[in-house]
């Protein structure tokens, strides 16, 4: 897998006290193991995770109680496995083990370690997909770790009490980019007539969408031999899946993409702009990623609220737990920049950008 799993759901109970005349309440009710799940299956990831917590109960703030691993986390390992179902068989099970995290992003929640569940990743792959895309484009390799077609079943037991959770997901199956096409290049010109549509099929059991296009560049900064890997974002919207349609479609008109380098590219710090030495034009690159409907259902209810009502309903697909199990996947396809494009970049009057080719 790319990136570790980074969103924990965490269920505080939290229950307020009053004081009246003569009576104190208690501020805490009896404790309830409560397991928390979040667990996204992706086919042609390589290592499958899941995350596992326990919600916890606090008096005074919660915060504090939240950098602490022993409240969120279990002090011993789970059982923990996922079941392939096909056609209403079992075909096999896949069991994780716990391994310990150190990249995870700074926030409330205990650092800088925290402990997942990690599948034992099988030797071989389930399949592999050439994709071939025209007479001069790269031949590309997808490798596939679990069936696309199959359905998943997550087991959770807790050894010490003999608590079973579970969770199903059938997984995004796989989609392609239909536009851009087979043309090795893709030119945008100052004074276009048309916009340039971008496409992709429609995936089986994906509930929404998420498309970015990029534009790719490198940086090379006074004093090094090494470029920068940077990017910025043309376009980028989520899309709800409709049953009815086969292809979605976005247009973008090409004086946006010199509008965007123009805001985007060089660095507002002029201290900053002033350390780039050159730049280097890269791709186009259109990256879609699936959600499986369930995961697109919790992903709405718990979107930030736009009204005045902040409460959330609960989501989860969890059985006698909470949070999510559920399946995601991704595609993407790059094109070389045209020559004349890299042209119009090169020859701005003010050298704005730097580009060497």
């Amino acid at each position: 897998m790319n990136k570790i799993l980074r969103n924990t759901l965490i269920v505080f109970l939290i229950f307020a006290g009053f004081t009246g005349c003569e009576t104190d309440f208690d501020t805490t009710a009896p404790y309830k193991d409560i397991t928390i799940v979040y667990g996204l299956l992706d086919s042609k990831d390589s290592m499958q995770y899941i995350k596992i917590n326990k919600a916890f109960l606090a008096e005074n703030n919660v915060l504090t109680y939240a950098a602490l691993e022993d409240s969120n986390s279990y002090p011993y390992p789970l059982d923990v496995w996922i079941e392939e179902w096909s056609s209403g068989d079992s075909v096999k099970a896949i069991y994780f083990d716990t391994t310990s995290v150190y990249n995870k992003e700074p926030g409330q929640f205990y650092n800088p370690r925290q402990v997942i569940y990690k599948w034992n990743k099988p030797a071989q792959p389930f399949k592999i997909k050439y994709v071939v895309e025209g007479l001069n484009d790269t031949i590309g390799v997808e490798y596939y770790w679990l069936n696309d077609e199959s359905d998943y079943r997550l087991k959770i037991r807790n050894p010490k009490n003999g608590k079973v959770i579970s969770a199903e997901t059938p997984l995004v199956q796989d989609f392609s980019i239909t536009r851009p096409g087979f043309a090795t290049f893709i030119r945008f010109v100052p004074d276009p007539a048309t916009p340039k549509q971008f496409s992709w099929e429609s995936a089986e059991n994906s509930g929404q969408y998420d498309y970015e296009l990029r534009f790719n560049y490198r940086e090379l900064n006074f004093g090094s031999n090494d470029t920068i890997d940077k990017h910025i974002t043309l376009a980028s919207q989520s899309v709800t899946a409709d049953p009815g349609t086969n292809e979605y479609s976005f247009f973008y008109w090409d004086y946006n993409f010199y509008s965007a380098c123009r805001s985007l590219i060089p660095y507002t710090d002029q201290n900053r702009e002033d350390q780039v030495k050159d730049r280097f034009t890269g791709t186009i690159e259109l990256i879609v990623a699936a959600a499986e409907t369930q995961f697109s259902l919790y992903r709405q209810v718990y979107e930030p609220s736009t009204s005045i009502v902040q409460e959330k309903p609960t989501y989860t697909n969890v059985d006698n737990g909470l949070g999510i199990f559920s399946s995601r996947a991704q595609k993407s396809k790059a094109k070389k920049l045209h020559a004349e494009t890299v042209t119009d970049l090169k020859n701005t009057e003010d050298n704005i950008y730097k580009f060497v080719y």
